[in-house]
């Protein structure tokens, strides 16, 4: 390892090509770091060629290429700040004469009379190169709003706009001087015997941190060889597996990992997802096998798109079911989600017994949310679920192992369900929206009602007026206590701020032109009390044990 100071324009100057690798990120400054180092500039540009300012380290690696062409590097640190130094030479050429502008483009940006792949003195990582390339090479900005663009606007607006502490405009010929000889960093080179991810690993990045799938993205990219030309290891591993992963789960992808591993066993938490990933491959030793692993991670990613309904399953039932347990955040039970569609995409179960089984799942956790039984058990219910996944008779298998399960773990009887729906309190729980708009469309109305907009309503208002107590009685309050949050009060509707506390009959006629079939029920009643709350939670309860069931249907 060799580390010397030098002007960061050195990185530009000369017969050489640095490239970003694939395991770094694209390209994330946005305005507040364009505005700093601009700061810095024109801190430098006042000050004319009396002072210097430092810009970090640079930490770079010798790349393994043909024996022809220009000499590459490969950017371990500091990808950000030389992709901006890069933009602003574009800048820089596109407010300058043409003689300057051309000597700008023939020593800092290309490598003349080379072929096309060493035509540019910096390559950006396989995302940007198509951005960058347009700019630095085609002398255009392309119309796609990326990062790039709008820092190459930014730059040029500030290189044409911009006046220094004298109030004269800025001139961008003595903003490149004070580029080329004021910027410095500290070179970094490494030797071809140092590994360049336990490096990269290891430095205190300055930019946006790495995301725990941005970590197991860079090792698994890391264990191929570097893509220099196109069709190289790592690229092709990134556009046949990491790439489609990465565009069907998004901002999931970190999550999706952490499932991943747990579908086999571990119980790995938000922060472990890189070590565990990383642990398990380091011990698979043959490329070739490290490339089935990323190739079973990409393939378990599209069964997580399905579970996540980004990808819909073609058959009815079994998308229904996903949109519920994604509606009701059962996130827990993915891991074990994984295993199940693994198997039904292997057709080891049936989509007869895979909905049966995301039903359980789902009557499982609405029996245990109405009965209010604490949650910090599930994990390792699921957990427990994953390490005996059967190969056979999957739906009989979960079922007695959640009707087997007491205390904290259990199933909840009918008995227990019964009474915390109809005397318990439930608004307020992440659920009870979600059971009332089930509810509703149980009743299978043939023009189903839009519920997105539609907000919980208390019949029974939560602050009792004057007209409300003497409706009630002498045991208004006590009513109100018990039974102003139970299912039998509660109900859906769009008109929720219109009706607020309104006596009964004023609700009834604002009620009246409802499409909701959960308010039909309410519309009937002359009066609004403890005997019609009771009976109203009885009739939903019916319906709610009959979605809900404890049996394996």
């Amino acid at each position: 390892m060799e580390a010397s100071p030098t002007r960061v324009i050195q990185y530009f100057n000369g017969e050489k090509q640095n490239l970003i690798p694939l395991f770094q990120r694209p390209y994330t400054w946005k305005q507040s770091n364009w505005q700093s180092l601009w700061d810095d500039l024109m801190v430098q540009y006042d000050l004319g060629d009396s002072g210097t300012h430092f810009m970090g380290a640079i930490v770079s690696i010798p790349a393994t290429s043909t024996p022809v062409g220009v000499n590459k590097h490969l950017i371990i640190d500091g990808q950000q700040r030389l992709t901006t130094i890069s933009i602003i030479l574009c800048a820089l050429r596109d407010c300058l004469e043409e003689k300057a502008a051309t000597r700008i483009q023939e020593v800092y940006l290309k490598n003349p009379h080379c072929e096309l792949e060493d035509t540019l003195k910096f390559v950006p990582t396989q995302v940007d190169r198509d951005i960058y390339r347009s700019i630095a090479l085609d002398w255009k900005v392309p119309t796609v709003e990326t990062l790039m663009d709008q820092a190459y606007h930014y730059f040029k607006n500030r290189l044409s706009k911009e006046f220094d502490t004298n109030g004269e405009p800025v001139v961008p010929v003595k903003v490149l001087a004070i580029l080329e000889r004021s910027l410095q960093v500290v070179m970094i080179n490494l030797g071809s015997e140092d590994d360049p991810y336990l490096i990269f690993e290891s430095l205190n990045f300055k930019g946006a941190p790495l995301t725990q799938a941005d970590l197991v993205r860079n090792y698994i990219l890391m264990r191929f060889r570097h893509s220099i030309s196109t069709g190289g290891e790592q690229e092709v591993i990134y556009d046949r597996y990491w790439k489609p992963l990465e565009n069907a789960l998004g901002e999931n992808l970190t999550e999706f990992l952490r499932h991943y591993m747990i579908k086999d066993g571990y119980n790995i938490n938000q922060g472990g997802i890189y070590t565990a990933i990383k642990t398990k491959l380091k011990s698979i030793a043959l490329t070739k096998n490290v490339e089935k692993e990323v190739k079973s991670i990409q393939r378990f990613g599209e069964l997580y798109a399905t579970i996540l309904c980004l990808n819909p399953e073609e058959n009815k039932v079994i998308h229904e079911r996903l949109e519920n347990i994604q509606s009701l955040k059962i996130t827990i039970a993915y891991p074990l989600l994984l295993r199940l569609f693994d198997a039904y995409e292997t057709h080891q179960i049936c989509h007869m017994e895979l909905e049966k089984c995301l039903g359980l799942i789902e009557s499982y956790i609405i029996r245990r949310t109405v009965c209010k039984v604490p949650t910090n058990t599930l994990n390792k219910l699921f957990i427990q679920c994953i390490k005996n996944f059967p190969e056979t008779n999957h739906a009989s298998w979960l079922h007695n192992l959640m009707i087997s399960g007491s205390g904290g773990r259990r199933f909840p009887t009918d008995i227990e369900f019964d009474k915390a729906f109809l005397s318990s309190s439930q608004y307020g729980q992440i659920s009870t929206r979600f059971i009332l708009c089930r509810l509703e469309k149980s009743f299978e109305h043939k023009e189903c009602v839009d519920l997105s907009s539609a907000t919980i309503e208390h019949i029974l208002p939560q602050s009792l007026s004057p007209q409300w107590k003497q409706d009630l009685g002498e045991t208004a309050e006590e009513i109100h206590a018990i039974l102003v949050h139970t299912f039998g009060n509660l109900t859906l509707t769009g008109y929720n701020s219109e009706l607020g506390n309104l006596p009964f009959s004023e609700k009834k006629a604002k009620l009246e032109n409802t499409h909701i079939e959960l308010n039909r029920w309410i519309l009937q009643q002359a009066n609004w009390g403890e005997l019609e709350i009771n009976n109203r939670a009885k009739t939903l309860l019916l319906k709610a044990k009959e979605i809900w069931t404890r049996d394996l249907n």
